[in-house]
């Protein structure tokens, strides 16, 4: 939290000058609300303070780029660029397009005038711009999108998965920087800069990047660079941290100085925590009510905030007494109140007293329904008994989903807040009770309650009656308009307001309907019970509501609004961004749109802004395209293929005997599993998994098939739909291993079939290693967190389909690289007897690191040959070098096919490993497997591989001359094997 102490509640609930100990006023609603009834002695109640016209506001959610000295915000907010005034968006860019990402060149790089001192990017585009609402003009492109940027000597660097940039703010297409192994960097000024490596080292420069020294023993560990005041702040793993002063000096005996760089300057009168989720403006969007003065009340965590709307900062924070967990601030006739839910109860607070705690209701083993309803300004209701526990209601007593009411307030009976410390409950009768689908509460403890009878149209039952201060609506659930659900998907919510009562006594609001956009239609139900729809505007496709306010999406992303429950719609000026207008909260305080927040409603005293813009489509989800391979391989079929086929069998490949449907799945890309249903076997099941693989790297491609006990997957089996493997160089064999998934670990599968190195268990994936003695070295695991584990072998291979006894692993140590080091992908193996380590990047850039076999820690890196130099190993380039590692490296794209070659298949840029002998000098390909699709034998070709099917391509270059290869395509009864020659490698 920004300040140690509290405000006090007298400044949280009223006005400044109004703090004389006096209770405040009752604050109730404007407009139709007000005037709907909530009067005492002939007189009106106090109104809150209108929010004025409605307008966008900047969140905690822009890309803050800087702070002017006038005090103006510059932000990527949406993927546009816009100044702001507190949160007031004031000027905005002439952007056509939306951009990813920008950054400021840093001062001391750039002139006033430079053409590029701010640099944004879309995609692979780089652009600059002189100001930042200026003309943004195209510098260049790179090889792949950006995932960071940082600040360097002369420049503002951008890190990609193919390497790192920089662009220098003179303008010109982005220069890439040489610094081998670059995970990620920072310049504290035109001197001084640190870089930290895929492998955890780091290098200091002090001379401009002139000279670099190792400075990874006075910095074990960095995991994080920034700048605070002038000093560059090196984060070690743990607590402790490192000083790079203005000297250039290493200082570990005080704190760094100064505010954090690239981060907006604090802001010292904003109560709002620091770790909160959300910022104070879309707390207000999500949740909040108007309070005094034009500001808002809404809730983080255990405490009420109060919010200026002008500034977007908590102005006043009070602290709740008890822990709650979700809590929600509303309005009723004689005053503002407080709901919260905890675990085992529901309260009542009384924001006018301090948040003093009004009433509770037990919830031990409540149904999961919503807790409370509120009609705004007027009453509130709990979805339950006043006293004792829940009953479950009648709809239920065969199972908890019911097939025939699934409505969050299907409780029988409801208690309603007639005054403060007074609840009045309300019973249905049996006939009704099964069937309500929603409570409203009303003033002095009354309530009406909405039943959908299961039935078309009501006959020979009164559609209103009323018993004492409850009256009962019914409709029928599928009376035309209507058509509420009787299966919903929706959570159940701590307050909802989706109906009220007008004073005549008929219903509007929000209903569940199996049609609607959202699953919700506005609706009206006159004083005899008789239903009408409200039409939501043209080609809506979501609907966000709160009580009588709502905002809907249409198709062409154009926005509407409703302040009368959906009996019209005002079209809304869309926000400063031409990216995606997806409401996703709303409140009376206005919604939250993206990256933006709308304060305030129309309610038609401001002109709707007229609809001159053309339509625009919604943009559809498409899947990432895979990125070019680096280098292709040339090969060409050799001969006819080759196939079998068994009909209605669905085993991998051609079986003796037709195999019954099993639950398929993947076993990397070399192999399938299939594992029995959970229900009735079909005739023919075993109750065993059939596993079926294709041995690593073996160009006659056979199928070797295990028979495995489930009871192999312990206690409690359970299904692994797919197993990803790790790749393991042994001499002139490639063997796999088991990674986990999602906890879950299927290794006794595998290791039983003989497809993987018995290690005692699962890896974490990703993993490499090499067999190093009579023992596997395995590095594995990704992000800030690797391991380096050893394993004994066993002397003996294993049988396919016996249990094998694993050796003990042990850890050796762990590695902590920078979390920008996950875009290098790791390979492992030997150089000479040596184990050594590989990262490579989607460029291609290399280095190599030796790795200890005792202490599992990795040497000094030392740059290789990029990967775009890959030669096959049977040209005589190629000959073996005493300085060569030999090391298998999985990868996704980076090595393909030539296109043409071999028609009807293509790379599906998912998965493949390689053999390679690596130099500073060249890189040679021995062996590869790339997974492929083939147009000619396949049903259809999708986006993504099927379970239990194998579709590979096996290439090797033992010798002189061209490699050989097979294209291998297994599916369910069928195999096709097909001899390839493999003539090198093109670009």
């Amino acid at each position: 939290m920004k300040r140690a102490a509290l405000t006090s509640a007298c400044a949280l609930l009223v006005a400044a000058a109004s703090c004389t100990g006096a209770r405040p006023a009752p604050n109730t609603p404007p407009s139709a609300e007000a005037a709907r009834g909530a009067k005492e002695d002939g007189k009106a109640s106090p109104r809150a303070p209108a929010l004025g016209p409605p307008r966008w506001v900047v969140t905690g959610a822009a890309a803050w780029i800087e702070r002017t000295e006038a005090g103006i915000d510059r932000s990527l907010t949406g993927g546009r660029r816009v100044e702001a005034r507190g949160a007031d968006v004031i000027a905005r860019a002439k952007d056509t397009v939306d951009f990813e990402g920008a950054a400021a060149a840093p001062p001391w790089s750039a002139a006033p005038a430079a053409p590029a001192r701010y640099v944004l990017w879309r995609e692979r585009e780089v652009f600059g711009a002189a100001t930042w609402l200026g003309e943004a003009r195209p510098l260049g492109k790179l090889p792949a999108t950006v995932q960071n940027t940082f600040d360097w000597i002369d420049g503002v660097g951008l890190v990609t998965a193919a390497g790192v940039f920089v662009v220098s703010p003179a303008g010109g297409p982005p220069r890439k920087l040489d610094l081998p192994g670059f995970a990620t960097g920072l310049a504290a000024d035109a001197r001084r800069a640190l870089v930290l490596t895929v492998f955890g080292h780091a290098r200091l420069t002090t001379d401009g990047g002139a000279t670099y020294r190792d400075v990874s023993a006075e910095l074990p560990e960095a995991t994080e660079l920034e700048v605070r005041g002038d000093d560059l702040h090196v984060l070690l793993r743990g607590e402790e941290s490192r000083l790079v002063d203005a000297r250039g000096a290493l200082v570990s005996d005080r704190a760094p100085q100064g505010p954090r760089r690239h981060e907006p300057p604090p802001e010292l009168d904003d109560f709002w925590p620091e770790d909160a989720a959300q910022s104070p403006l879309e707390a207000a969007a999500a949740y909040g009510m108007r309070w005094f003065e034009g500001d808002a009340l809404t809730v983080t965590e255990d405490a009420v905030a109060r919010v200026d709307l002008r500034t977007g900062r908590a102005t006043a924070l009070l602290a709740l007494e008890t822990p709650e967990d979700t809590c929600a601030p509303l309005r009723v006739k004689d005053g503002a109140l407080l709901v919260c839910e905890s675990r085992n109860r529901a309260a009542v607070l009384d924001l006018a007293s301090g948040g003093r705690i009004e009433r509770t209701f037990d919830l031990p083993d409540a149904p999961a329904w919503d807790r409370f309803v509120v009609a705004d300004g007027e009453a509130l209701g709990f979805v339950g008994p006043c006293e004792g526990p829940a009953p479950g209601s009648p709809a239920d007593v065969v199972a908890s989903a019911s097939p025939t009411n699934a409505s969050n307030q299907r409780s029988p009976v409801f208690c309603v807040r007639k005054g403060p410390g007074a609840w009045v409950e309300h019973r249905l009768a049996p006939a009704d009770a099964s069937d309500v689908v929603a409570w409203i509460p009303r003033a002095e403890g009354a309530a009406v309650a909405l039943v959908a009878l299961p039935v078309t149209f009501v006959h020979n039952t009164p559609r209103v009656t009323v018993r004492g201060a409850l009256r009962v609506v019914r409709v029928g659930r599928n009376e035309p308009p209507l058509d509420i659900t009787t299966y919903s998907s929706e959570t159940n919510t701590l307050l909802t307001r989706a109906l009220h009562v007008t004073p005549d006594g008929t219903l509007e609001g929000w209903l569940p309907s199996a049609h609607g956009p959202s699953n919700l239609a506005a609706v009206t139900i006159d004083a005899e019970g008789r239903p009408r729809q409200h039409a939501l505007p043209a080609q809506t496709v979501s609907l966000t509501t709160s009580g009588r306010f709502g905002l809907a999406r249409t198709e062409t992303e154009r926005l509407f609004e409703t302040t009368d429950y959906g009996r019209s719609f005002r079209l809304v000026e869309p926000p400063p961004s031409g990216g995606s207008a997806e409401p996703m909260s709303c409140s009376e305080i206005g919604c939250q749109v993206g990256t933006f927040v709308r304060i305030g409603w129309n309610d038609g005293s401001t002109p709707a802004p007229e609809d001159t813009a053309p339509p625009k489509p919604n943009p559809e989800y498409q899947r990432p395209i895979p990125e070019p391979p680096l280098v292709r391989l040339a090969c060409r079929y050799a001969g006819p293929g080759e196939g079998k086929r068994i009909p209605d069998s669905f085993g991998l490949g051609h079986t003796q005997t037709p195999i019954a449907r099993l639950t398929p799945g993947r076993i990397g890309f070399t192999g399938g599993m299939f594992i029995p249903w959970s229900g009735p076997q079909p005739g023919g099941a075993t109750g065993d998994a059939e596993v079926a693989y294709v041995p690593l790297l073996d160009l006659a491609a056979p199928i070797v098939r295990a028979t495995i006990p489930l009871s192999r997957l312990g206690p409690t089996p359970f299904h692994p739909y797919e197993i990803r493997l790790g790749y393991v160089l042994d001499g002139t064999k490639v063997r796999a291993v088991a990674t986990a998934g999602m906890g879950r670990c299927a290794a006794s599968l595998v290791d039983d079939a003989g497809l993987t190195l018995p290690i005692g268990g699962c890896i974490e994936d990703p993993a490499v290693g090499v067999v190093h003695g009579s023992r596997a070295l395995l590095v594995s695991g990704t992000g800030d967190r690797q391991a380096v584990s050893t394993v004994e072998l066993p002397r003996s291979a294993p049988t396919p389909g016996r249990a094998v006894l694993p050796g003990a692993r042990r850890e050796l140590g762990l590695l902590h690289p920078p979390d920008a080091a996950s875009r290098f992908d790791l390979a492992a193996g030997l150089r000479g007897k040596d184990p050594v380590v590989v990262a490579v990047d989607a460029g291609g850039d290399a280095v190599l690191a030796p790795l200890d076999p005792d202490r599992g820690t990795l040497g000094p890196e030392k740059r290789l040959v990029s990967l775009e130099g890959l030669t096959a190993a049977s040209d005589p380039r190629c000959a073996p070098q005493p300085d060569d590692a030999r090391v298998v490296l999985p990868f996704d794209t980076e090595i393909g096919l030539a296109q043409g070659m071999l028609h009807g298949i293509v790379a599906s840029g998912s998965a493949g490993f390689a053999v390679l002998r690596w130099s500073p000098a060249r890189v040679c390909l021995e062996a590869v497997e790339i997974a492929v699709r083939d147009e000619r034998h396949e049903v259809e070709l999708g986006a993504y591989d099927p379970p239990g099917t194998v579709r590979k391509l096996i290439a090797r270059f033992d010798g002189k001359g061209p490699g050989k290869g097979t294209l291998v395509v297994l599916g369910f009864g069928t195999e096709v094997r097909q001899p390839l020659t493999c003539e090198g490698i093109v670009r």
